[in-house]
């Protein structure tokens, strides 16, 4: 059994959702065949300042926007995450050596910008030879942080991604244009009418209705209360089912949404069961986040992108645009002007959309990534 070692950090929910995406396909694929730990090195860092960082990332992306431009702004330069590395990250990097030692891994994989210069040192110290591999988890930005040219491979999410590595210096063989790995369960739902009809009802939505899913990734940021306060009141014939993750607030702000209005509203809490709720709706109203774009790609699903981190998930919002997939309409008359048009009875829109959705949509990139892993874990030597 070979050992594989992913390395994440739970700021935001994508890297441990790209992680956990490529184990399980790993499992399916291959059964017994790996022996995967998953850690998250900052929450065993001794340093305090690093032990308490993760927490503040829904906060701050939900409060302070602002704040993560600045942060991500500030570090997005060579000499920026060298001084990092130097400093706050030490003992970071002393939390993935003790692990390395201790594991004695056949493969490292890096789902986070600030641990591949860590990892490449760590490994490179040992007397075996062990291969890296990074797995961005963003789409278009590529905040340098990820752009290591000492990794063995790198897996970037898109030709802009691709590009951005190429030109950083990365040479060509070691690039891998993949996309972003999601749960294999977004890419083998039934897509069928009758399929669909099937997860509607097990999920209790009517089954002629058009559903727009309401969602601001695992932290539930974005305005949520305020975009399905104006959903409901909005076009007639429209069911909304809002999905809050971890925001309690929001979920309480919402509670009685349907009987103040008399319309078809379900408020939800953190979900285990995302892959059904996207390939049971119509639309999906979201921020710009990497991974659920490329979930609701692979669900088939045009999306209306309400907002963005500053950073990373602006050049997001650009190519989902470009590529016809979806609109940006940050403001709440935009959304619900959006909404009625492709709601109405054979929307030209919402089927231009669709097709642009399945053009984009990589439901092979997971199990592409897993395949490289595990070919690569042989070279450990």
């Amino acid at each position: 059994m070979r050992r594989l070692v992913f390395l994440i950090a739970d700021t935001g929910g994508g890297h441990r959702a790209a992680a956990t995406a490529v184990e399980r396909q790993m499992a399916a694929a291959l059964p017994g065949e790996f022996e995967i730990t998953m850690l998250d090195p900052f929450t065993s860092a001794k340093h305090r300042v690093i032990g308490g960082t993760a927490g503040l990332y829904g906060p701050i992306t939900r409060h302070a926007r602002w704040l993560w431009g600045g942060l991500y702004h500030s570090t997005n330069s060579r000499a920026a995450v060298a001084l990092l590395e130097r400093t706050v990250l030490r003992s970071v990097t002393s939390a993935v050596t003790e692990a390395i030692e201790q594991i004695d891994p056949d493969c490292l994989v890096s789902f986070h910008p600030l641990l591949n210069h860590i990892s490449v040192r760590a490994v490179r110290s040992r007397a075996r030879r062990i291969p890296v591999i990074t797995v961005i988890t963003d789409l278009v930005d590529i905040h340098v942080a990820w752009i290591c040219p000492d990794v063995d491979a790198v897996v970037v999410p898109s030709p802009g991604g691709l590009d951005h590595c190429r030109r950083a210096g990365i040479p060509a063989p070691r690039c891998f244009d993949f996309g972003l790995a999601v749960d294999r369960r977004f890419t083998e739902l039934p897509s069928d009418p009758a399929g669909i009809a099937a997860i509607r009802e097990r999920l209790g939505l009517r089954a002629e209705s058009f559903v727009v899913l309401v969602c601001g990734g695992a932290d539930g940021s974005g305005g949520l209360v305020n975009h399905a306060r104006a959903i409901a009141a909005g076009p007639p014939d429209v069911d909304v089912v809002v999905i809050c993750g971890r925001n309690e607030r929001a979920r309480s702000a919402l509670a009685g949404l349907h009987t103040r209005t008399g319309r078809p509203v379900r408020v939800l809490g953190y979900v285990n069961n995302m892959p059904e709720w996207m390939r049971a709706s119509d639309v999906v109203v979201s921020k710009a986040g990497p991974g659920t774009i490329a979930e609701a790609l692979c669900c088939g699903l045009p999306l209306l992108l309400v907002w963005y981190l500053p950073g990373q998930e602006r050049g997001n919002v650009e190519w989902v645009v470009d590529i016809g997939a979806g609109r940006y309409v940050p403001r709440d008359e935009q959304l619900v002007d959006a909404i009625a048009e492709l709601s109405a009875p054979g929307s030209e829109t919402l089927a231009t959309m669709r097709a642009a959705v399945k053009a984009a949509a990589r439901p092979d990139a997971t199990r592409r990534i897993a395949a490289l892993i595990a070919s690569m874990s042989e070279r450990a030597t």
